[in-house]
């Protein structure tokens, strides 16, 4: 059934997920099976798995498949095995993430992955009807044999009589026939065993923080433990928490795991996108306000670990000296986590570069760049529209902040 929200249709797109074939695969009949299920060329899913193992999730991505599609059963008669979706998908995240974190301090592996995810949810709304739904029974060799009853028995049917009925199974031998008539008795009821809960929780919480702890050992051993190698800490225990989840969801237990991924998956991806080598790098924490009286009190660059940084030019004197080169007064403004304002005069001829990582950028409220990676280039000549005097050339740049110009 197709569906038109965006929730909905990952819910059907889980619910109608390929099975893999036991015949025409190449590895685990994972692309066969998506082929199938949505019917294309499997050659194309191939090559689009082998383009996905170059942006890093390729592998990720497969070996999810492989655990959460159904094998088509060699039984017909056979049930799938029960797993949770909500744990598997919550598994696959947290593996995912903590991969990231231990291999890929920048977070790129996340736009790939959302990437992924909008080409999956644009086939399937495209090709949700086409090819057969859940697995697909193997057919025995004769399908007669399969299906005819074999009885033991001493009733046979002798040539030119009619046949004679079956005996029931609890007279094999047919010696009652006076009595086949009557309904077959019902077996005793067996009581079920209790199920035994496995203790997956506790014992991947435990698992996770031995092997970050071991991890945090190791690294700080050698010299390499610091906060831009901090995510790495966190990617060890996640993955150990996703890997804890996909067998939980086999042997339905683990759901306790859920908040704890959730949660460590949010706080590892916010290190991988934080700019921490930015704020490790730049020196000092806390608000920097400046006014220099002169040009030549303004520093060739400003910069703060952690803080805002506030610049006021309007004391400078612009004037070109007589028979002297109209010098530009050039200075560079970074901060890894806060706000850099920049006042200048209202006539000053501004060339301003700004960047933020995750914030706005902004030239007298005129001119603005909203978003992450938002980035402005502009050279303004001042409320006079006239080049004159000394020009001012500012670089700025922040990391989790907003880039705002001024004149007055």
């Amino acid at each position: 059934m197709k569906t038109t929200d965006v929730p909905g249709t990952f819910r059907d797109m889980w619910e109608t997920r390929p099975s893999r074939p036991r015949d025409d695969r190449m590895v685990a009949g994972v692309a066969a099976g998506i082929a199938r299920r949505y019917d294309i060329d499997p050659v194309l899913v191939r090559v689009a798995f082998v383009v996905a193992a170059f942006s890093g999730i390729g592998a990720a991505l497969y070996l999810f498949c492989w655990i959460t599609f159904p094998e088509d059963p060699a039984d017909p008669n056979a049930k799938p095995a029960a797993r949770h979706p909500l744990a598997l998908l919550a598994g696959g995240i947290a593996i995912a993430i903590g991969l990231g974190g231990i291999f890929d301090n920048s977070g790129s592996l996340i736009l790939p992955a959302i990437a992924v995810a909008v080409l999956l949810y644009l086939l399937h709304s495209s090709r949700a009807d086409r090819g057969p739904v859940g697995p697909q029974p193997q057919q025995p060799a004769d399908p007669e044999a399969a299906t005819e009853e074999a009885h033991v028995s001493l009733v046979k049917d002798l040539p030119g009589l009619p046949p004679q009925p079956k005996p029931p199974s609890w007279d094999p031998l047919g010696a009652a026939p006076f009595a086949w008539d009557l309904p077959e008795p019902s077996p005793p009821p067996t009581p079920a065993p209790a199920p035994r809960k496995l203790p997956v929780t506790a014992v991947t919480l435990g698992a996770a923080l031995l092997a970050s702890g071991i991890t945090a050992a190791i690294m700080l051993i050698t010299g390499t433990l610091t906060v831009t190698t901090a995510p790495t800490v966190l990617g060890v225990a996640l993955a150990v928490l996703g890997a804890g989840l996909v067998i939980g969801s086999f042997l339905r237990a683990g759901r306790g795991l859920i908040p704890f991924a959730l949660l460590l998956s949010m706080v590892t991806w916010g290190m991988l996108a934080a700019p921490l080598d930015r704020i490790s790098a730049e020196g000092g924490f806390g608000r920097l306000s400046v006014r220099p009286a002169s040009a030549d009190q303004v520093e060739p660059s400003y910069s703060r670990g952690a803080g805002d940084i506030d610049l006021d030019l309007r004391d400078i004197d612009l004037r070109v000296p007589v028979e002297g080169p109209a010098t530009p007064i050039q200075t560079k403004l970074t901060t890894g986590a806060g706000d850099i304002t920049i006042v200048v005069p209202r006539d000053a001829d501004v060339t301003f570069t700004g960047t933020s990582s995750f914030g706005d950028v902004s030239f007298e409220r005129r001119q603005r760049m909203e978003g992450p990676g938002s980035r402005l280039t502009i050279t303004d000549l001042g409320a006079d529209g006239v080049a004159s005097g000394r020009p001012i050339v500012i670089d700025a740049r922040a990391g989790g902040g907003d880039v705002e110009v001024k004149r007055d």
